[in-house]
């Protein structure tokens, strides 16, 4: 059992390994990931799933996108993307097949049920996942990332205000500036929190 203080307003609160906070919601661990070459699924081809696949291939992917009719034109631009001329039908087994030896699945199809249902194999079989359409139903959050030559930060409010993420990364936009610009030449010693 782990012990978590919230600044906010003073409160202890104890978290079990079950993950849950103060409001019985399941909790994400914050970790940056090493994608590159990694074979990673995108089930979709609308605006989130093109979001989705551009993040993930400037990191390295290998990116497969899933989807008979692909909305988005921009998902045809981005090099190296393969595309699977075929929907996922509504069936446990047929995803299961579809997801195998994939290191990443996206979820981003305009159907939350079958969104859901990938998103549940996916979990079963341990693979990480990322649900477009739920702000629980997966074990793979996309958080806001902000970078620069040095620093890569990325905020989540845990899928509760997008708008609030977005405020909170200008925000530390600006400090990494003032931070470029104040410590040029400068260099590190001790724990860096590695």
């Amino acid at each position: 059992m782990a012990l978590y203080y919230d600044r906010l307003n003073g409160d202890e609160i104890r978290i079990d390994s079950n993950k849950i906070d103060k409001e019985g919601k399941r909790m994400f661990f914050p970790v940056f990931l090493d994608v590159k070459n990694k074979k990673i699924l995108v089930i979709g081809g609308g605006k989130l799933a093109y979001r989705k696949s551009e993040t993930l291939k400037r990191y390295g992917a290998e990116i497969t996108v899933c989807s008979a009719e692909i909305r988005e034109e921009r998902l045809l631009n981005l090099e190296g993307i393969k595309i699977a001329d075929r929907n996922v039908e509504k069936s446990n087994i047929e995803i299961g097949n579809t997801v195998q030896g994939y290191f990443m699945v996206i979820a981003a199809t305009d159907d939350t049920e079958l969104n859901d249902m990938i998103a549940s194999v996916c979990m079963e079989k341990g693979i990480l996942v990322n649900n477009v359409s739920s702000k629980t139903e997966m074990n793979t959050m996309f958080g806001a990332v902000i970078s620069d030559r040095e620093f890569q930060v990325a905020v989540s409010t845990g899928g509760k205000s997008c708008r609030r993420a977005r405020a909170l990364k200008e925000e530390i936009r600006k400090i990494m500036e003032n931070l470029e610009s104040g410590t040029k030449g400068e260099q590190c010693t001790g724990d860096t929190g590695n």
